[in-house]
Parts: structure tokens; C-alpha cells; sequence
């Protein structure tokens, strides 16, 4: 191996690390949510607005900082990243209030903007042989961290004397680790040939409607993802009676770690066959969870969680691998981010709903509509695909 191909090797995973380790930290909150809403009396439609604030400023950070890795590199954009994430988990770890935990969001979501399309951007020009690698490295760190982050809060939440502190500075150790790492990774793109005012970003025409179609399964998976990670905590608590920050964190991270698993035992799958797979089995999960609750099943609780963890897995990586693989290289970082903008917003909208219809008809009526709706959205998504996919090969002949 040259020293060229080594320190490429030693990048990619140092820039895979660091979208990690920022992941873990935007799921830090979730098994803490009811102990915040306990000490600062809040509802269960506040927990679900503390994820929209943090889509809020996720989105315009997403549009800015894709567009400025094209232009000023993608180094400067990913060590902004890191800083700001910092800055984020500061401001939770001192947090007094709602109004602090809702700026903590904020510049979490900032954090997550800059670096999310990108880092997905870094890694497919750090390995150019292989984007569907890049793809599924970029889609593992996200689950991961993500899965990590609550089984990490929740155990310190519930054992150690800090609860609402020690998480947070022990992810600031983390991301200082990342932000060294970061400092070694070269440069992959050269700067100064775009133009340097932004403009409001844009899809190529040429890919836009497979790009809605992807988004679209996007959407659907991290619906389902985003209500295990800021509601499903409160439902354990409220509709099962168990109170126990350990357990809401364990079943956080029980969704998303098969959500992991699943994306590397489906990586051969096509695009396609992913989201299909995907779909099947978060239906399975949904309709399992609703089950669950009136049943007060644990068993049925954590198979449901199984399923819907093994379906967010192929769903969200097969969207992710359809967007990298479609994107042209000169605006890859800045269809990224857009596919990012929407799918957040997308999933964290009709969960802002649920939180608002889980106070006014009761939590396992909403549940039990939100469940309905979703499931129907996945069939109409899963023929849109098929349809075009039919269609492409039609062309093709």
C-alpha cells in the first residue's frame, strides 16, 4: 500500500469516527427526555418539538455548509463539525431549563447540518473505487452512533450521580478525539473552481425524480426510527410502567443496533430489494409495538423493536446508496444535504403530530393511527418503486 492509499485508509475511518461520534451525541437525550420533562414539567408534544427545533436549524445548516465543502473544502467544513457539536454538548451539560435544552438542540442540529453531507461527500471521494462502500460505512456510523448514544445516557442517567451532566462531558472527550482525527484528513476536493456566492441548492434535473422517490423511503424509515428515539422512552414509562432510564436507553439502542446489523447482513441487496425488505419488516414492527401496549408484553416490546430496527436498516441505507449512486461528484455533498434537509423534516413533522395527538386523544390511540398511517405509506411508496423500476427497464430495452 502507497503512503498515499494509507493515509487515505487512516482518513476515511478518522472522518467515519468523527460523523459517529456526532451521531451518538444527537441521541444522547432521548432516555433523559422524561427526566427533563420531570424536572422542568413538560409533555410529550414539547419531547417531540425538541427533535423539530433541532430539524429547524439542521435544515438551513445542511443547505449552507454543503455547498461551502464544494467551494472552500471539505476539511474546513468537517473540523466546523466537530466544534459545534462540541459547543452543543456543552450547552446540554450546563442546561438549567427548557429554554436551554431547546438551544441545545438547536446547535445540535447546526452541528449535524454541517457535517452530515459532507462527511457522506469525504468518504466517497476518500474510497472512489467503491461508493456503495462509502455508502454503507457512512449509513453504519450514522446507526451506530445513534444506537450507542441513549445505551450510553441511559445507563449513566440511571446509575451514575450526574444523570443530566456526565453524558455530555464524556462526549466532549469524544469529539475531541474526532477533532484530531480530523486535523490529519487530506483535502479531497480542490477549492475555488465554483462560484463563491451560495445559491439556493438544487437536485439535478436529470435525477430529480428517482431523488423523490428515494427520499420518499427515507421519509418513511426515519419516521419510525425518530419514535423510537423521542417517544418510545415516554410510552415504556407511561403506558407500561416501567421507569427505568437504562431500559428506555437499551431499547433506543436494541432498534437501532439491528437497525446496523440488518444494513451489513442486506448489503448485497439492490437499492430496490432494500427498501422492500425494509419496509415488510418495520410494518411487522409497528403493528408488533401496538400489540405490545395493551397486551403489556416486554417480549413482544423488544421483538417488535427487533423487526422495526431490521427494517430501518436496509430502508434507510438502500435510499442512501440510490442518492449516492445517482449524484453527480461535482454536487454530490449538496444533494446529500438536501436528501438529509427533507428526510428530517419529513419524519420529524408527522412525530411532532403524534406528540400534539398523543396529549389531546390519548398516547395508544395516536400510536395506533400514526401506526395505520405509516404502514399505508410504505405500500404506496413500495409501488412507486416498483413502477419505476418497471419503467427503467422498459427504457432500457
Amino acid at each position: 500500500m502507497t503512503k498515499s492509499r494509507s493515509v487515505n485508509h487512516m482518513s476515511f475511518w478518522f472522518v467515519a469516527y468523527s460523523l459517529l461520534i456526532i451521531m451518538m451525541g444527537t441521541n444522547i437525550p432521548a432516555p433523559l427526555y422524561s427526566l427533563y420533562g420531570q424536572l422542568w414539567h413538560f409533555s410529550t408534544g414539547m419531547t417531540s418539538f425538541l427533535f423539530i427545533m433541532y430539524v429547524l436549524f439542521l435544515i438551513p445548516a445542511s443547505f449552507v455548509f454543503g455547498q461551502l465543502s464544494d467551494r472552500i473544502g471539505r476539511k474546513k467544513v468537517l473540523l466546523a463539525g466537530v466544534i459545534v457539536a462540541g459547543a452543543g454538548s456543552l450547552m446540554f451539560a450546563i442546561s438549567q431549563n427548557l429554554g436551554m435544552l431547546l438551544a441545545s438542540r438547536a446547535i445540535q442540529g447546526i452541528g449535524v447540518g454541517i457535517i452530515n453531507g459532507t462527511a457522506v461527500a469525504t468518504l466517497s471521494e476518500l474510497r472512489p473505487e467503491s461508493r456503495k462502500t462509502a455508502s454503507l460505512v457512512a449509513s453504519v456510523s450514522i446507526a451506530i452512533g445513534t444506537a450507542i448514544g441513549p445505551l450510553y445516557s441511559g445507563l449513566l442517567g440511571e446509575y451514575s450521580p450526574s444523570p443530566i451532566r456526565l453524558p455530555y462531558y464524556l462526549h466532549l472527550l469524544l469529539l475531541f478525539i474526532a477533532f484530531l482525527g480530523v486535523l490529519t484528513v487530506p483535502e479531497t476536493i480542490k477549492s475555488g473552481d465554483a462560484p463563491k456566492r451560495l445559491k439556493l441548492p438544487t437536485v439535478p434535473a436529470v435525477i430529480r425524480k428517482p431523488f423523490l422517490i428515494s427520499v420518499l423511503a427515507s421519509i418513511i424509515a426515519w419516521a419510525v426510527a425518530v419514535f423510537f428515539m423521542t417517544l418510545v422512552p415516554t410510552l415504556i414509562a407511561t403506558q407500561m410502567d416501567l421507569h427505568n432510564l437504562a431500559l428506555s436507553g437499551a431499547i433506543v439502542c436494541l432498534m437501532l443496533g439491528f437497525s446496523t446489523l440488518s444494513q451489513i447482513l442486506f448489503k448485497s441487496l439492490s437499492a430496490r430489494s432494500a427498501i422492500y425488505t425494509g419496509f415488510a419488516l418495520l410494518a411487522l414492527g409497528i403493528v408488533g409495538l401496538v400489540i405490545a401496549i395493551p397486551m403489556q408484553s416486554i417480549f413482544l416490546l423488544l421483538l417488535s423493536t427487533v423487526l422495526a430496527g431490521s427494517g430501518h436498516g436496509p430502508a434507510a441505507s438502500g435510499s442512501m446508496s440510490w442518492i449516492n449512486e445517482m449524484s453527480p461528484s461535482g454536487s454530490r455533498a449538496d444533494v446529500m444535504s438536501i436528501y438529509y434537509a427533507i428526510t428530517y423534516l419529513g419524519a420529524g413533522v408527522p412525530v411532532l403530530a403524534l406528540g400534539i395527538g398523543a396529549e389531546r386523544i390519548g398516547f395508544y390511540q395516536a400510536i395506533s393511527i400514526y401506526s395505520g398511517l405509516i404502514i399505508a405509506a410504505a405500500a404506496v411508496v413500495a409501488f412507486i418503486v416498483r413502477a419505476h423500476h418497471a419503467k427503467a427497464l422498459k427504457n432500457m430495452k
